[in-house]
């Protein structure tokens, strides 16, 4: 989400790790435009001033995640605040109509607008029984067999990169039965989710080796219980003797197009092959998400080719380059045509809300500003590492847990449940309840008002209300802000989990389900966590909560199952502040964290799984936490001369910047009970690598990154543990082209 200031008056608004001033955050308004539709207190009026260098005519959408939005083309819109305190948000997406495309966050806050959300009637309904497949869920990744080695458009020497292949068809066969089980075709990713399936049985794979050609054998493999992603690449024939591939941007080195699942904005740009004298070969491709694209097709081999670029109301026409081996086009020797689009995206130059009064309300937002997460401005460049779901998908999981009676095709929800329904079935205030406050600073950097309670079935159920951490770290900005958290202001979002059974899912034993609910206590399908736009659940959680079941996107069917194999957190208060405040002090909430902790523990079936030894470690001596725990892996590292300083490394990095997360991800990232080496991190730490899809793509959360990067530049030392183990000090850019 977003650290912040006061969000009451005229303070400062920090969303993720950028520092924006906030003007009047709350100020409302009263009075009457003239128009009943349009007036009253809950009407605020958006507009957004956008500039373009090519003098494009500008295209608009709107969304919010409270209220309702008129989702007008226009820069002006008006938005029906719900009527609730707290922290809404706005977003509007402005574009070119050529590829470029900018998106804006804007953030108000309703404590002091009055308004009274009108009674809801209690809904108490039970999960839906579940027939769905239990198994695990297998993603695949396709992309082209060829070396495609891309040119710096400075000097320099071609570097490789892989061209992740989107719009392959693929099917999926049963190898016991031949019954085809799946059909479908690949993302912008190059990527496909397989719905789950039955461990241990024998599955084939038949794909189209380009979008058009027919289907050939492209392997097998045996699913088990954990997701995995397949990598796949389809193999070409000798009669595809053109290999083309390449890399389409605009001038700045953005991705032409969008792809924005809030907004349901799928754009790219497409590359079509045709012959100087007329013609089509094959079908249209589609650049993938990257900006590349490969194309492979059976031609004369001393044909004069052209290559149609098309995206959105962008078009151009390239001459293919004549083949440097004496034979002409053969499949031997790739050749590259990139394109730089004369294209530069819009710039926002501000967005303003204000009330029927006049009065401003409210600020942009604007994440990364000046730290080293801007170099990454995609907002799905954070905590999808597992996968991205969509509106549908979101909605489905939320019926699979009984949270609402329904969804539509869209994947709007109908008899969603509220806060309070949720609190009153998990049996909150039964006098068994354990809470704490305090700062997250090393994960979201959120103020954190945690409860939890053991129902009377034996149901473990855990809720957190967020407001925004501090800008800084001085005591008395620690103070206030957790003050104000706990007066009920600025709340952004609170998070439910539960522990609880579903029948017919995970053997009918208890499982880890996650919840986000509003301000107005209503039931979110989505939620942005950092600061790098709104992301669907449930994957919104399992980038960190782990799911031994779950790897892209929960399935978009009616009776697939609520189970994802995610986990609980435990609570590590090394990476907490605490007010001064004697009451709220971590010394006087030391028990109840060992409570939470007990209560984490009881979710975890295995003893010896990553949270239970990290848990029975910090408290080998009592129930008060022990910050300075190093597991046993790392101690006996630390007294080897090759490994020198692993317990530091341990207790500055792992513990700081991967513990939190990692203890749920399975015993593969278990980096308690791993040495963390270069030749197991290197890839998705330092990057540089060709797979651009996993290149430094960790930490995945956006203020562990930041922060981490932050401390390793100002400490030479830490610098120097951090290479010996991982590899670098800093990630690698990836070859040729930034991933934008």
């Amino acid at each position: 989400m977003f650290r912040a200031g006061s969000l009451i008056g005229e303070r400062t608004l920090t969303l993720a790790t950028c520092v924006v001033s906030v003007a009047a955050l709350t100020s409302c308004g009263g009075g009457s435009t003239g128009n009943s539709r349009d007036s009253g207190i809950n009407k605020t009026y958006l507009s957004v001033e956008a500039a373009d260098a090519d003098g494009d005519t500008l295209q608009y959408q709107w969304r919010v995640t409270g209220g309702t939005i008129d989702n007008r083309n226009a820069s002006s819109t008006v938005w029906t605040m719900p009527a609730s305190r707290g922290i809404h948000f706005a977003y509007v997406t402005v574009n070119d109509g050529k590829g470029g495309w900018v998106e804006q966050q804007y953030a108000v806050n309703g404590d002091r607008l009055d308004l009274e959300a009108a009674p809801r009637a209690p809904i108490d309904r039970a999960a839906p029984a579940v027939v769905d497949t239990e198994g695990a869920t297998v993603r695949l990744r396709f992309f082209s067999s060829d070396d495609t080695r891309f040119l710096p458009a400075a000097a320099g020497a071609a570097q490789s990169r892989t061209v992740f292949l989107p719009d392959v068809q693929v099917q999926l066969i049963d190898q016991g039965t031949g019954s085809l089980v799946f059909g479908g075709t690949t993302d912008l990713s190059g990527e496909l989710d397989l719905p789950k399936l039955a461990a241990g049985t024998t599955y084939s794979v038949r794909c189209t080796a380009q979008n058009g050609t027919p289907l050939q054998d492209c392997g097998t493999f045996v699913a088990d219980d954990e997701a995995k992603v397949r990598g796949i690449v389809p193999m070409l024939t000798g009669a595809q003797n053109l290999r083309l591939f390449g890399h389409v941007a605009l001038a700045a080195g953005d991705v032409c197009g969008r792809e924005n699942e809030f907004f349901g904005i799928h754009s790219a740009a497409t590359v079509q092959l045709r012959l100087a004298g007329g013609g089509t070969i094959g079908a249209p491709v589609r650049v993938n998400r990257f900006g590349d694209y490969q194309v492979s097709a059976a031609v004369p081999v001393r044909a004069v080719l052209r290559l149609d670029v098309q995206c959105e109301g962008y078009a151009a026409s390239l001459d293919v380059p004549v083949s440097p081996d004496p034979a002409g086009y053969v499949g031997s020797v790739p050749i590259e045509l990139s394109h730089a689009i004369a294209n530069a995206r819009p710039q926002i130059v501000r967005v303003v809300a204000n009330g029927a009064d006049g009065n401003i309300r409210g600020q942009m937002v604007r994440p990364g500003d000046g730290t080293g997460s801007a170099v990454h401005p995609g907002a799905d460049h954070y905590l999808t590492y597992k996968g991205v779901d969509t509106r549908l998908s979101a909605c489905l999981y939320y019926r699979a847990l009984g949270a609402v009676a329904d969804c539509d095709a869209q994947g709007n929800p109908s008899g969603a449940i509220s806060f309070s329904d949720w609190k009153t079935k998990n049996g909150f205030g039964n006098g068994t309840d354990v809470s704490a406050d305090f700062v997250n600073q090393r994960d979201l950097n959120l103020v954190r008002r945690m409860v939890a309670t053991r129902s009377s079935s034996g149901g473990i159920a855990f809720y957190v209300c967020n407001a925004p951490g501090p800008d800084g770290q001085s005591q008395t900005e620690i103070d206030r802000v957790l003050e104000e958290a706990i007066d009920d202001k600025n709340q952004v979002a609170c998070v439910a989990m539960e522990y609880t059974p579903v029948t017919g899912a995970n053997g009918g034993q208890p499982f880890t389900k996650f919840f986000t609910f509003g301000p107005d206590e209503t039931l979110l399908l989505s939620i942005n966590l950092d600061g790098r736009g709104e992301k669907f659940m449930p994957g919104s959680c399992v980038a960190c909560h782990g799911g031994t079941t779950y790897n892209g996107r929960f399935p978009e069917q009616q009776t697939a199952s609520p189970f994802l194999g995610a986990r609980f957190l435990p609570f590590d208060t090394g990476n907490y502040l605490f007010s001064s405040k004697s009451s709220l002090s971590e010394a006087a909430q030391s028990e109840a964290f060992f409570q939470l902790n007990q209560l984490v523990l009881a979710t975890e079936i295995d003893p010896s799984s990553a949270t239970s030894r990290l848990i029975a470690g910090w408290y080998a001596n009592g129930h008060v936490l022990d910050k300075e725990y190093v597991p046993p892996v790392w101690q006996l590292a630390d007294a080897q001369p090759a490994t020198t300083g692993a317990a530091r490394f341990y207790k500055d990095v792992v513990a700081i910047s991967c513990r939190t997360c990692h203890v749920a991800l399975g015993p593969q990232l278990d980096w308690d009970a791993t040495l963390l080496t270069p030749a197991r991190a290197a890839t998705q730490f330092c990057g540089g690598t060709a797979n651009v899809a996993v290149n430094a793509s960790m930490p995945n959360a956006l203020i562990s990154r930041d922060r981490l990067f932050d401390r390793i530049e100002s400490d030479a030392s830490l610098a120097a543990l951090v290479t010996q183990f991982l590899g670098c000090s800093a990630p690698l850019p990836d070859p040729v082209y930034a991933k934008r």
